[in-house]
């Protein structure tokens, strides 16, 4: 469990294992980190814009088959279709779109941008990404709340927190689990 900012701040002795924090050099590991970050950066090209046009291909294909066979009946294959499509786009296109991946090295920049993938129509919000939640809002909560508070208290992502009433109440074992299993198919909506 994440301590709380009280805690931060009590000097805590190391467990073992953890000798290495007592000479770690931060200032050497923000370097290494930043030379990392501009080698990458300067890899960026069209071999990532050509990932990213299969894998919207894909997803796209994706859509097509699940609503081309949802009107047949009820069957398994519609059903993995358009979850695999709505999933692609959320996963693997919308996340790393709405994070900036594409800002410098795709051409197109009034799409695939972070400040434009999804947003100033309805035709864009459903070419990008139809999804139930606002790209506005993810980058709200995901590219500010989490991503700046990972693993600490205040990130609205910390399972550990998130389920603190559940796992410190009374309730029979039995009742978590339930809750827990409804929480897992309906996570999305909260």
């Amino acid at each position: 469990m994440c301590r709380t900012t009280s805690q931060k701040n009590k000097t805590s002795e190391l467990q073992e294992g953890e000798e290495w924090i007592k000479t770690f050099d931060v200032n050497a590991f923000r370097a290494d980190i930043k030379a990392l970050g501009d080698k990458l950066e300067a890899q960026q090209g069209e071999d990532d814009v050509r990932h990213l046009n299969k894998i919207v291909g894909w997803s796209n294909m994706c859509a097509a088959l699940g609503i081309l066979t949802m009107g047949f009946q009820v069957n398994i294959f519609s059903i993995f279709m358009l979850s695999t499509w709505t999933f692609s786009r959320w996963t693997m296109i919308a996340h790393h779109t709405c994070h900036g991946g594409y800002d410098k090295c795709h051409p197109n920049k009034g799409r695939w941008n972070r400040f434009k993938f999804a947003v100033g129509s309805i035709w864009r919000r459903i070419c990008d990404w139809l999804d139930w939640m606002m790209p506005e809002a993810w980058n709200v909560e995901h590219n500010n709340r989490h991503h700046y508070n990972l693993s600490e208290i205040h990130d609205p992502d910390l399972v550990e927190a998130n389920l603190s009433d559940l796992r410190n109440s009374d309730a029979p074992m039995l009742l978590k689990y339930a809750q827990v299993a409804g929480a897992m198919v309906t996570w999305k909506w909260f």
